[in-house]
């Protein structure tokens, strides 16, 4: 099992509900950290023309999902020391981040990278070859996959429960996990790691101890 801390991590479950909590149904960790990843934002505009006018104001009209672009590379030289099988670690990718026949429908996602976390599901994927044994099995692939934000009710779920005794949890550190995930498992905003390190007096939340309990205080606004 490779060390999961700095990875980047795709968790899949089968709830869109999962910012409250839950175990994940799916786990893929990168073989290495992207070099580079983008995020598309898009505002749209009306622009009708008026009869007699060259040009137009734009209206806002509204801003459209965000996208997370991520290329993930898979070795099976051994040469950085790791080596995996580069059809079974497709497959997993594919699993996890792909069509779940219990739900009708891919997974639900979060892409969780030191504090970038993002909720999302699987738009787009394309894999390429590039590297291949003498039968012909592949050595080297990249993932190149694309992401819809997904963020269907999380702020209007986080103010009809900030004052729910129900937020008050303990979680029990799993292999893999950081403190941005937890809190934004709990409260569905990642931000408020840096109170819940002093909370419960951590002096390096980076380096989290598994089977260490962690303290989860109700939100006060």
């Amino acid at each position: 099992m490779p060390d999961l801390i700095g990875r980047l991590k795709i968790l899949a479950f089968a709830t869109s509900k999962f910012e409250m909590g839950g175990p994940p149904v799916g786990l893929y960790p990168a073989m290495f950290n992207p070099e580079t990843f983008s995020v598309s934002h898009r505002v749209v505009y009306d622009q009708a023309s008026v009869p007699g006018h060259t040009s137009s104001e734009p209206r806002f009209r509204n801003i459209e999902t965000q996208v997370f672009r991520f290329d993930f590379l898979i070795d099976g030289t051994g040469a950085s020391g790791e080596k995996r099988e580069v059809f079974a670690d497709i497959l997993l990718f594919k699993y996890v981040v792909g069509y779940f026949g219990e739900i009708h429908r891919p997974h639900f996602l979060i892409i969780n990278w030191g504090t970038f976390i993002a909720k999302c599901v699987l738009s787009t994927m394309n894999i390429k070859y590039e590297l291949f044994r003498q039968d012909g099995t592949p050595l080297r692939a990249t993932i190149s996959a694309t992401f819809l934000e997904h963020t269907e009710n999380k702020l209007e779920s986080l103010l009809a429960n900030r004052a729910s005794p129900d937020l008050t949890h303990v979680r029990v550190v799993r292999e893999g996990d950081t403190l941005p995930l937890l809190t934004y498992q709990i409260y569905g905003d990642s931000s408020y790691y840096t109170e819940v390190a002093r909370v419960n007096q951590l002096d390096d939340f980076r380096n989290l101890k598994v089977g260490d309990e962690i303290f989860f205080p109700p939100l006060i606004t």
